[in-house]
């Protein structure tokens, strides 16, 4: 659950407002068009939770 995922995010990163920024900001940069934004947005926040702050290169077209 969502939920659960956020919690454990919230562990890693506590100030709220930083924690929306850097989803929205990883969202925005490991979305792609067709995966659900949702399994998008659940990515962003497992990624935080288990600390794997990797570096995202976009893909080549």
């Amino acid at each position: 659950m969502r939920s659960e995922v956020i919690f454990r995010a919230s562990e890693a990163i506590d100030n709220k407002y930083q924690l929306c920024q850097t989803v929205s900001k990883a969202t925005r940069r490991l979305h792609i068009g067709t995966h659900s934004m949702n399994e998008t947005i659940n990515n962003a926040f497992l990624r935080i939770a288990a600390d794997e702050y990797l570096p995202i290169i976009p893909e080549a077209a």
